[in-house]
């Protein structure tokens, strides 16, 4: 039950006191997010804790190919890091969910095969056809070895058809 005792009219003075209140509340929440936002700017923060960053392309027989998967193992040991190659050959690596990679001396494996056709969907896909020599596949076989250096890295990996 309402008690209408404690209602009073509202008049345009209390509508001016309210609507001064929720433009200030209003300001208030947008502050923190733009001071937040700002404060991530000046920092320079990045969302990885990897200190390099390697993108290339993937060429067989100096053509570029895709789509598939690269991997570089680290030779100290640790966590891999993959990427995706698209359809023009290009690729970048991720460490886990991290974007980037140690700085170090990795063994790589790459890996393109053809698409499968007909997948249903919800089924999973067989292997398609490998389009690379299977060599490559495994790190201790590709004979791919590469040097990370801090920063930016752009590596070209350059496979031979035979």
């Amino acid at each position: 039950m309402i008690n209408n005792d404690n209602l009073r009219p509202v008049t345009a003075a209390g509508c001016q006191r309210m609507q001064k209140s929720c433009s200030n509340l209003k300001l208030s929440l947008l502050r923190r997010p733009v001071a937040g936002l700002l404060l991530l700017a000046l920092c320079g923060c990045s969302n990885s804790s990897q200190e390099s960053r390697v993108s290339g392309h993937v060429t067989v027989d100096g053509n570029r190919l895709g789509p598939g998967t690269v991997v570089f193992a680290s030779v100290g040991g640790g966590k891999p890091a993959t990427g995706s190659i698209d359809a023009g050959g290009s690729y970048s690596m991720n460490t886990s969910r991290e974007l980037g990679l140690a700085p170090g001396k990795y063994k790589v494996a790459v890996s393109i095969r053809e698409l499968p056709q007909n997948v249903k969907r919800g089924d999973r896909p067989p292997p398609g056809k490998l389009l690379i020599p299977e060599r490559y596949e495994q790190n201790t076989s590709s004979g791919l070895e590469y040097d990370v250096k801090p920063g930016q890295n752009t590596i070209d990996i350059e496979l031979k058809s035979k």
